[in-house]
């Protein structure tokens, strides 16, 4: 077996950091020393074997089994090498990810990629909010990397995003792309309230919506063919953006006007 198998051994209570357990930060550790790591469960600090079964190795990277969704955390700071949620995931996932690859199969809670720097997180099923956002206290929200959602995410998707790339292929709530300084959040499905709001730059590029806020200034339709030089780039990164823009005919909105916001928002006719 190439992968270190961590498989949960009953519901959890309370919720859990699983911050430790990134493959840049336990290679070359032995399964017995795994074990005894302390991480905290609710309020107290407890050994991962109280929590987690363990097999196999890492040397193709780490696979959680379970429901997972009280584990926060998972792929906190992770630098390199691969991690695959076979359920649900917490809170924070991918938190400050710098490289390497998560796989969530199922969904994962809010703050899903926060303050992301780089590599790439996909989750098959939903996501709560703030995904890509910076967290409480911090400034920077997503800064690079890329985050695919195949299903639905909640309010302010990519909160205070800097850089890198957001796609989900269904439907968003309120406030996506808010406060947004730089990189490009595509999104397939329907759209909430307030979108792009205080957005000074960046790009959101949505399929046959139709916008009334009076923070946008609408500048026309036109055929933007630099979407398949997009198109062409995300691919390398990802076949899930394989034809993602079928039509480069759309419809093009400046904003926020209120602070004098060069964001784009592009909708795909």
């Amino acid at each position: 077996m190439t992968y270190l198998v961590l498989k949960l051994r009953k519901e959890l209570k309370y919720r859990i950091n699983l911050g430790l357990l990134t493959p840049n930060k336990i290679v070359n550790k032995k399964i017995s020393t795994i074990k005894s790591l302390k991480i905290t469960y609710g309020k107290e600090k407890k050994e991962v074997s109280n929590f987690f079964s363990i097999s196999g190795n890492l040397k193709k990277g780490i696979i959680f089994k379970g429901n997972l969704n009280r584990c926060d955390f998972i792929g906190n700071e992770m630098v390199d090498g691969k991690i695959i949620v076979k359920g649900d995931a917490g809170d924070y996932l991918g938190n400050k990810m710098k490289g390497g690859k998560i796989i969530v199969n199922g969904s994962s809670s809010n703050y899903t990629g926060s303050s992301l720097k780089n590599g790439e997180i996909l989750v098959t099923k939903n996501t709560g909010d703030f995904l890509g956002s910076s967290i409480q206290g911090e400034k920077l929200g997503m800064s690079g990397g890329t985050i695919i959602i195949k299903g639905n995410a909640g309010h302010r998707v990519g909160y205070k995003m800097r850089s890198g790339v957001i796609c989900i292929k269904k439907n968003v709530k309120d406030f996506a792309g808010c406060q947004m300084i730089a990189g490009t959040i595509i999104i397939k499905g329907k759209i909430g309230s307030n979108i792009g709001l205080l957005m000074k730059r960046g790009t959101i590029i949505l399929e046959k919506q139709k916008l009334s806020q009076s923070y946008l200034n609408y500048n026309g339709k036109n055929n933007y063919i630099f979407l398949k030089v997009i198109e062409s780039y995300l691919e390398k990164l990802n076949d899930e953006f394989k034809d993602i823009f079928p039509n480069t005919y759309i419809k093009k909105y400046l904003g926020d006007i209120n602070c004098k916001g060069m964001g784009e928002i592009l909708i795909l006719n």
